[in-house]
């Protein structure tokens, strides 16, 4: 269901919510044709208090799954920005290491954020599974592993750049078990059927206006099928119009550019 994702987010929540009021409306009619109105009036009250449990249970639950999904985009956002950040730290410490040594660094440093960038995120934003070992990262690690300072001014800079790549290496596993992290389906299939009750509820209201009566439940279906909507969307941090961009990378490659053109 990724690939819903991918198309333009207005034309989806348009079609979403027209498809849960249409049926939302239909079932209204459907019901009002089977369930005698009498005999709703007369267990108005009894359904009104269910109704209020019920709508009290479903909210805490909404409640809870936008509170972890929000969670989970806010934890894909600060994973890139520490991995960039880090990627930054490296470039910039990188002048402190031995001469012989610099070049290299620097360029695995730049092959691997431009690898973030062009191939990894895209990959992300299709919903592919993106390894945990990267080529390019073991590139930069041996770039360092081969350094031998001397002077003590290296000694510090090297030990501050190996903590820094420490650092980098759990800011990716951060990104990408965001871009991995799902809602368990037993949650989804508590929305979604919740959902259903809640607007199956909203039949045992009688009504002698049906037109207002189908105003009010188109109201509420949409609002419903926004709400689920936006829960899937922000349940995959990396897909979609709302996705965590590469932004904090491409500004390290900008300014990386600039100062190595000077």
């Amino acid at each position: 269901m990724i690939w819903l994702l991918q198309l333009p987010a207005p034309l989806v929540g348009v079609v979403v919510v027209v498809i849960t009021v249409g049926l939302a409306v239909l079932g209204l009619v459907l019901s009002r044709r089977i369930l005698p109105q009498r005999r709703l009036a007369r267990s108005g009250s009894v359904a009104g208090h269910v109704f209020d449990l019920a709508g009290v249970l479903y909210a805490v639950l909404v409640a809870f799954v936008v509170v972890v999904v929000w969670e989970q985009l806010n934890q894909a956002e600060r994973g890139t920005e520490a991995e960039a950040s880090a990627i930054s730290d490296l470039l910039r410490d990188s002048t402190g290491l031995p001469v012989a040594d610099r070049a290299g660094i620097q360029q695995s440093l730049i092959d691997y954020t431009k690898d973030v960038v062009d191939d990894e995120f895209p990959r992300m934003r299709r919903g592919e599974t993106i390894e945990q070992q990267s080529e390019h990262l073991t590139a930069v690690w041996n770039s360092f592993l081969h350094i031998e300072p001397t002077k003590q001014s290296e000694i510090a800079f090297y030990q501050q750049s190996i903590t820094r790549l420490d650092e980098l290496g759990s800011a990716r596993k951060t990104r990408i078990s965001g871009s991995q992290s799902e809602i368990p389906g037993e949650l989804w299939v508590l929305l979604l059927g919740g959902g259903m009750v809640m607007l199956l509820f909203t039949y045992t209201f009688p009504s002698s206006d049906v037109v207002i009566h189908g105003a009010l439940i188109a109201l509420a279906g949409s609002l419903l099928a926004f709400v689920l909507y936006l829960t899937f969307a922000m349940e995959h941090p990396f897909v979609g119009s709302i996705a965590v961009q590469p932004t904090a990378y491409e500004s390290v490659l900008d300014t990386w550019s600039q100062l190595a053109g000077k």
